[in-house]
């Protein structure tokens, strides 16, 4: 039964994100938790990693002025989305981020490693990805700026966690109702940057 209703709920997104034209199901996941949370502020700048397809950059580009998407894979262009085609973890990707903005508003990361099925190995990667993510947000953030990353629960994440609560006034680990029952990803919503000088 809980199979069952899990399979249809998950199938409910993503019919509704093909009938209401957006690229991916993770984009209600987005929604939910700027609903809740109000990470994204209007008229801000917002780096969004791991974005190709598109999904969270089209929520973003709703509220932002400028959305900076980064992405290993291609991404088909969206209006007030500037795309940027690299590897988040190399210095030459962090580059062409300082093309555009030296100070943004938001961080925001739904970046997954490519799944292995070794478990151990995947929640390894996603830990990785998120303290790259957390990097990136250190550098551009303003000052009371906004982070959200996804991560995979495991014995890495309480440490990253602490990491995350150093930096922001505001943390909390939360699961959209988006995201697959059965999942193991959980996001990190972090609010009120403090900015080291």
């Amino acid at each position: 039964m809980t199979r069952w209703y899990s399979e249809r709920k998950r199938d409910h997104y993503y019919k509704e994100a093909k009938r209401q034209g957006y690229r991916a199901r993770s984009a209600f996941k987005l929604l939910q938790i700027q609903k809740r949370y109000g990470i994204l502020k209007k008229g801000g700048v917002v780096i969004d990693l791991g974005a190709s397809p598109g999904g969270w950059s089209q929520i973003a580009a709703r509220y932002a002025s400028m959305v900076i998407a980064v992405d290993l894979q291609p991404m088909k262009s969206i209006e007030g989305v500037v795309f940027i085609q690299g590897d988040m973890t190399e210095e030459e990707t962090l580059n062409k981020i300082r093309s555009y903005a030296s100070e943004v508003d938001a961080v925001i990361s739904d970046a997954s490693p490519n799944i292995s099925g070794n478990y151990t190995m995947d929640q390894a990667r996603s830990v990785w990805l998120c303290q790259n993510a957390l990097k990136i947000a250190k550098e551009f953030l303003r000052e009371g700026g906004n982070f959200l990353c996804k991560i995979f629960e495991g014995e890495d994440y309480p440490e990253f966690l602490q990491e995350v609560r150093q930096n922001f006034r505001m943390v909390k680990p939360h699961a959209p109702q988006a995201s697959r029952k059965q999942s193991s990803e959980i996001y990190i919503v972090a609010k009120g940057f403090r900015k080291k000088y």
